[in-house]
């Protein structure tokens, strides 16, 4: 299965998104989306989980909440806007309650600065911003390959607008 990751979209999305995003099964998006019209472009590509972020309004999206959870071909996410949510989660202070299995990767926006890192045995990854970037990185996004409840694949791709 391939997953589409982006974040910090801020009501567009740069048409080199849907030249990367193609072939994709699932899109995850991190907040800071920016309309419901961003949503509704993604679901084209393919079925979307989205979270608000800090500049979106809770109850302008049909289908987002401040933190999601979700399964895909085995592999276990959760999705945050904000990397303190993230931080709060996995210390057993925020959605995942302590005797829940951990998430298998961590996805947040909100730096706008792409980033792949363990925190201990959990994958932490934000794809950055395909449309305002920070601290010199490029306009990204991510594609991850998962199977059989394991990544097999995390690229970030920069996107040339």
């Amino acid at each position: 299965m391939k997953l589409g990751i982006i974040s910090d979209t801020h009501g567009y999305i740069p048409t080199a998104v849907h030249d990367v995003f193609d072939g994709v099964d699932h899109v995850i998006h991190a907040g800071d989306i920016g309309g419901q019209h961003v949503l509704d472009e993604l679901a084209i590509i393919a079925p979307v989980t989205a979270v608000y972020g800090n500049c979106d309004y809770f109850g302008d999206y049909l289908e987002a909440e401040e933190t999601a959870q979700v399964t895909l071909a085995g592999v276990r996410f959760y999705i945050a806007h904000k990397p303190s949510l993230v931080k709060e989660a996995l210390r057993g202070i925020g959605d995942i309650l302590p005797g829940q299995p951990l998430p298998h990767i961590c996805i947040h926006g909100h730096t706008h600065v792409p980033k792949d890192e363990f925190w201990g045995a959990v994958r932490v990854v934000c794809p950055g911003s395909p449309v305002r970037p920070r601290d010199g990185s490029k306009p990204s996004v991510m594609v991850i390959d998962v199977h059989d409840g394991r990544v097999t694949k995390a690229e970030l791709i920069a996107i040339y607008r």
